[in-house]
């Protein structure tokens, strides 16, 4: 939020912190103050998110002292006041109506913060905060909000009323109006008054804030932010500083997919752990709620245990996180919503928003590409668990904290949609909550997760997780669920993930070259792609490498056997499939010069009854089988050796050489089990269940 944010630790020092000023503050002293003297300065100098489009720079503080004393009664003269921003971005403050009136504010005295003593009586902080749109700034040079010179109960400062000789304090709160200077990178504030303090020791604020400002494409990291003040009218101000330095590029969130696991098409699973997706701040301040945390002690309604989805129900809100520089708690940093005041709205598009309050929180987004068909994809509806049973989901904890709102394919919704966290319908392997997310006939998903909870101290990580279930895939699938890993061939496309804050233009909420009206607050731009895989999925073979196969007609001949031995008595899964064998030698008759063999030998006869006609060189082997077949119907004239791959888990293999008709030479061998072309090892049933615990 505008900041508010780093300076508001500090409100009793008023000599030495002018920006910590409300009010007609401070304590009279009787002497002059001499001239009229003001300067402008920065509330603080937050750091922005370089993705973001509407991130708030520091609040800006225009202190004045001195100048003569007017005569009670008589009409206040008024200025008009310009903020420029450098370098020039066109402010990303929320429009409230079409002629450019927004949710900037220009707030007189600090009404409504009630901090310092000053002026008796509901004047200076103690004011109601009493508004004045831009239009009525512009009827008749302001005249629908009039200001006359008044004085206090006390009797000792010059206070401004709405009627001479009357008491109600005049409107303190005035609209910003964007597009008027510059080029979109400047706000006015139009016939404000000016009530020079007089009196020494007491001092005027002009506290501007609720400023956004787009960092994508027009601030880099580590990019300094500056303001610059101007005023003008009958009533100059005297601007003795008119620049203040308003903020700081920060850096890039990250996100990655960790923790991934790998699973064999043949063994079912049931919304098992996947991976994880993690988020990281850039900085502390980077993941923020939508407002403040609810409790009376930090300037929210008492017995309000979570005033983020209070406020969430709709776009207007109560009076919450309306002081001017409040700190509420420690927690205003961590909040996309500025100064919240309820006396400016504007509909547009039948929706009603409200000066200060953002759409929502932070929200983050993975879209997954890809997912296989026969698959179900599931996330966590939370972040990772806490350990907490009082936890308060938007509470005060300092535990970061997110939850799953969105799962569209169009992102977060741009209007500012109700808050409605999505329940869980299933648990997860890991104990999270989860429900299944719908794919899209392109393959595609997206899951969105709001910030509920956030800890401005630290740099906050958001894990979140990945789960699958499905049903085993027949073996004599080429690419089971499109994660042939440890097959061939690899053609399908791999699962993955992209990772980004939400919502962006690539959700269709809006276009870059959209950066104001009625547009989702707060909004993101994708920098820097952050993805990865989210599954990997292989296929059950085994892998047999025969050393020395010999097939010459009328002379020698090899058996090569294969048994399946998914029957077992370990409660393996039973699979079925058939076998592809791969010769690599030489052909031709033995006496004669060899003649090399072609890389590959493929092709069995006919009454091998492949599966594969011309591929496959063994029937399908139903599990607690075996099949057989001669080298002489696989290859021909051969000699060399042989590869099996088997698409099934736990195949062995056995060869017999003998001379045709069994005559002189009987050698037999068993087949060696080869780790795959991937690097896949074969291993027995109680490794493969070691591995996938």
């Amino acid at each position: 939020m505008a900041d508010f944010r780093r300076w508001l630790t500090v409100l009793a020092v008023i000599a030495v912190m002018a920006f910590a000023a409300s009010a007609q503050v401070g304590i009279a002293t009787g002497s002059a103050g001499g001239p009229l003297s003001c300067n402008a300065s920065a509330a603080g100098a937050p750091t922005l998110r370089p993705e973001s489009y509407t991130d708030f720079v520091g609040d800006i503080l225009i202190t004045c002292t001195g100048g003569g004393t007017l005569t009670l009664g008589q009409a206040i003269p008024t200025t008009n006041i310009v903020v420029y921003i450098t370098p020039g971005a066109p402010i990303t403050s929320r429009f409230l109506s079409g002629n450019g009136a927004s949710e900037a504010v220009l707030i007189i005295d600090d009404a409504g913060s009630s901090e310092l003593t000053g002026a008796t009586g509901f004047y200076g902080p103690n004011a109601p905060q009493v508004g004045c749109t831009y239009a009525q700034q512009q009827a008749l040079g302001g005249s629908q909000c009039p200001a006359y010179v008044g004085v206090d109960l006390s009797g000792h400062y010059q206070v401004a009323v709405t009627a001479p000789g009357g008491t109600t304090a005049a409107a303190n709160v005035y609209q910003g109006k964007l597009g008027d200077f510059g080029n979109g990178n400047a706000v006015a504030f139009y016939n404000v008054p000016i009530l020079p303090p007089a009196t020494g020791g007491v001092s005027r604020v002009y506290h501007i804030t609720n400023i956004r400002v787009p960092v994508p494409s027009y601030y880099s990291v580590n990019q300094t932010i500056l303001a610059f003040v101007s005023s003008s009218g009958n009533q100059a101000l005297p601007l003795a500083q008119s620049q203040a330095t308003i903020g700081v590029v920060g850096n890039f969130m990250t996100a990655a997919v960790t923790n991934a696991s790998s699973f064999q098409q043949c063994i079912p699973e049931s919304v098992a752990l996947s991976a994880n997706l993690t988020f990281t701040e850039g900085f502390a301040t980077g993941f923020k709620t939508r407002v403040v945390p609810g409790g009376s002690g930090n300037g929210n309604p008492a017995n309000n245990t979570n005033v983020l989805y209070a406020a969430e129900g709709t776009n207007t809100s109560p009076a919450i996180q309306n002081i001017p520089g409040g700190n509420y708690g420690g927690f205003s940093q961590d909040s996309e919503s500025g100064f919240i005041f309820p006396g400016f709205t504007g509909t547009i598009g039948g929706t009603t928003y409200t000066a200060g309050l953002a759409d929502y929180g932070t929200r983050l987004k993975a879209v997954f590409t890809n997912i296989p068909a026969g698959l179900t994809l599931y996330v966590s509806t939370t972040s990772a668990a806490v350990d907490n049973e009082n936890f308060v989901v938007g509470g005060t904890s300092l535990i970061p904290y997110a939850v799953l709102v969105a799962t569209n394919s169009s992102d977060a919704i741009a209007d500012g949609s109700p808050f409605k966290p999505i329940p869980a319908t299933v648990e997860g392997s890991d104990g999270l909550g989860a429900i299944a997310l719908a794919a899209g006939t392109n393959g595609t998903a997206t899951a969105v997760w709001e910030v509920t909870n956030a800890n401005a101290g630290a740099t906050d990580v958001l894990t979140f997780s990945v789960y699958i279930g499905y049903a085993p895939q027949s073996p004599t699938a080429a690419n089971p669920y499109g994660t042939p890993i440890t097959g061939l061939p690899l053609s399908e496309p791999t699962p993955n993930v992209a990772l980004s804050y939400a919502p962006e233009p690539g959700g269709g909420s809006f276009t870059t070259g959209s950066l104001q009206g009625a547009l989702p607050t707060p909004r993101f731009i994708i920098s820097k792609v952050q993805s990865g895989q989210w599954v990997t999925i292989g296929l059950c073979q085994t892998t047999l490498l025969y050393p020395y196969v010999l097939a010459v007609p009328n002379e020698f001949d090899t058996g090569i056997a294969v048994a399946n031995t998914t029957m077992d008595p370990f409660n393996t899964t039973g699979q079925t499939g058939s076998c592809k064998l791969y010769g690599y030698g030489v052909s031709g008759p033995l006496s004669a010069t060899p003649v090399a063999a072609q890389p590959t030998f493929l092709g069995c006869d006919a009454l091998q009854n492949s599966p594969e006609p011309g591929v496959n060189c063994f029937p399908i082997v139903p599990s607690g089988q075996v099949g057989t077949t001669l080298a002489s119907n696989a290859f021909g004239n051969f000699q060399g050796y042989a590869i099996a791959v088997c698409n099934f888990q736990y195949a062995h293999g056995y060869a017999a050489l003998t001379d045709t008709g069994l005559r002189n030479l009987w050698s037999s061998y068993l087949a060696l089990e080869l780790n795959n072309a991937h690097g896949t090892p074969r291993v027995g049933v109680a490794g493969i269940e070691a591995l996938r615990q």
